[in-house]
């Protein structure tokens, strides 16, 4: 009768024992490190200190990859977050899930004429019509007017504005490639490059009333890695100012770039509207696509971002907007912008798409709704 009993306790022993042993080798397992999605070993930067264009890197692959396939993850050293926790309800799982683009954000050292090429002056003409034109390594002293197919202008310098028409009825065909150039407009009441047809990667633009602006009749915009910057007013002027404008458009897409309205308010209290600015003011805003983008602060400006939605404008709602991967700078007054980040995203708006955004020391920028 007793070795039922014995058997017990001799069962209750063994399973204490192997209970001990997991625990044991449980404890000693690594924890998670920043790269693999610990929080708290996240990297910040002091609230309100500069982070210059250039100085920091985005999230390298693999901890991008890792943010983007475990939902669990927190804060990568990145400042990434999952990427479901900032998707819209109803909006594309696929672009939720989109990594942020790595590599230093744009600026001074990456942006431009690369280092060691050696400029000539450009004597062709200012206003291109023959199609396939290259223009490489020149410094060219104009504004220069496109209307052409499959223009390209590379490692030059230009002293002027840049002008793809868009308006014009014969313009469809018309397309300019500007590659790690540096565009320097001066002080003008119109963008430093306009309006549309036009790839731009790794180029440093400055000047004029605008960095880059894209109209509503052009076919396509993309502007990639790029430092769009240091925009001009006169002292009393009463201009709008911005790094990025579309006041109504279609497929455009802006990649990786640092941006920012660092324009002082002028003396009649006129200066920077924002950053990244979209107004429905002769189109919808649709179809537009701004991922990986370094956003930096001024509290002279508005917003940091508009997203599109404005109930004032002709054009009020918009559609198929994703903002993805940005990283907001927090400023002095911890708003990046003079009364906050972001405004005019419609959370509800068909399409739309917010996610993954974040301020610089990784914690997450929420939508206006």
């Amino acid at each position: 009768m007793r070795r039922p009993r014995i058997w017990l306790i001799a069962a209750l022993v063994v399973g204490i024992a192997l209970t001990t042993v997991y625990v044991a080798d449980w404890v000693r397992q690594p924890r998670p490190t920043a790269a693999s999605g610990d929080a708290s070993a996240t990297t910040t930067q002091a609230p309100g200190s500069a982070l210059m264009p250039g100085a920091i890197a985005s999230a390298s692959a693999s901890s991008s990859t890792s943010a983007s396939t475990s939902a669990s993850a927190s804060a990568s050293a990145s400042g990434s977050k999952p990427a479901s926790a900032g998707a819209s309800a109803g909006n594309s799982t696929e672009a939720a899930a989109s990594p942020r683009i790595g590599g230093a954000w744009p600026g001074p050292g990456n942006t431009g004429v690369p280092s060691g090429t050696q400029l000539t002056t450009y004597t062709g003409p200012c206003t291109i019509t023959k199609a396939g034109t290259v223009i490489d390594a020149k410094t060219i002293n104009c504004d220069l007017n496109v209307k052409a197919a499959n223009v390209t202008v590379k490692r030059s310098k230009i002293n002027g504005g840049v002008l793809v028409d868009t308006d014009l009825s014969d313009s469809r065909g018309w397309f300019l490639t500007l590659a790690d150039s540096e565009v320097d407009a001066g002080l003008r009441q119109n963008a430093a490059v306009s309006y549309g047809n036009m790839t731009i990667v790794r180029s440093n633009i400055h000047g004029g009333q605008t960095s880059v602006q894209c109209g509503e009749h052009a076919l396509s915009c993309t502007v990639q890695d790029s430092w769009l910057h240091g925009q001009r007013i006169p002292s009393d002027g009463n201009w709008h100012l911005g790094g990025f404008l579309s006041n109504g458009g279609r497929n455009i897409r802006i990649k990786h770039n640092t941006i920012v309205c660092d324009a002082p308010v002028t003396s009649v209290g006129e200066g920077c509207t924002g950053d990244l600015n979209l107004f429905g003011d002769f189109a919808v805003i649709s179809d537009v696509i701004a991922d990986s983008n370094f956003l930096g602060a001024n509290t002279a400006s508005s917003y940091c971002l508009y997203a599109g939605d404005t109930t004032s404008k002709p054009y009020p709602r918009a559609n198929n907007v994703h903002i993805i991967n940005n990283v907001f700078q927090i400023g002095t007054n911890r708003k990046c912008g003079g009364y906050g980040p972001v405004s005019g995203f419609n959370t509800n708006g068909t399409g739309n798409v917010w996610s993954n955004n974040t301020w610089e020391d990784g914690t997450p920028v929420k939508p206006e709704n």
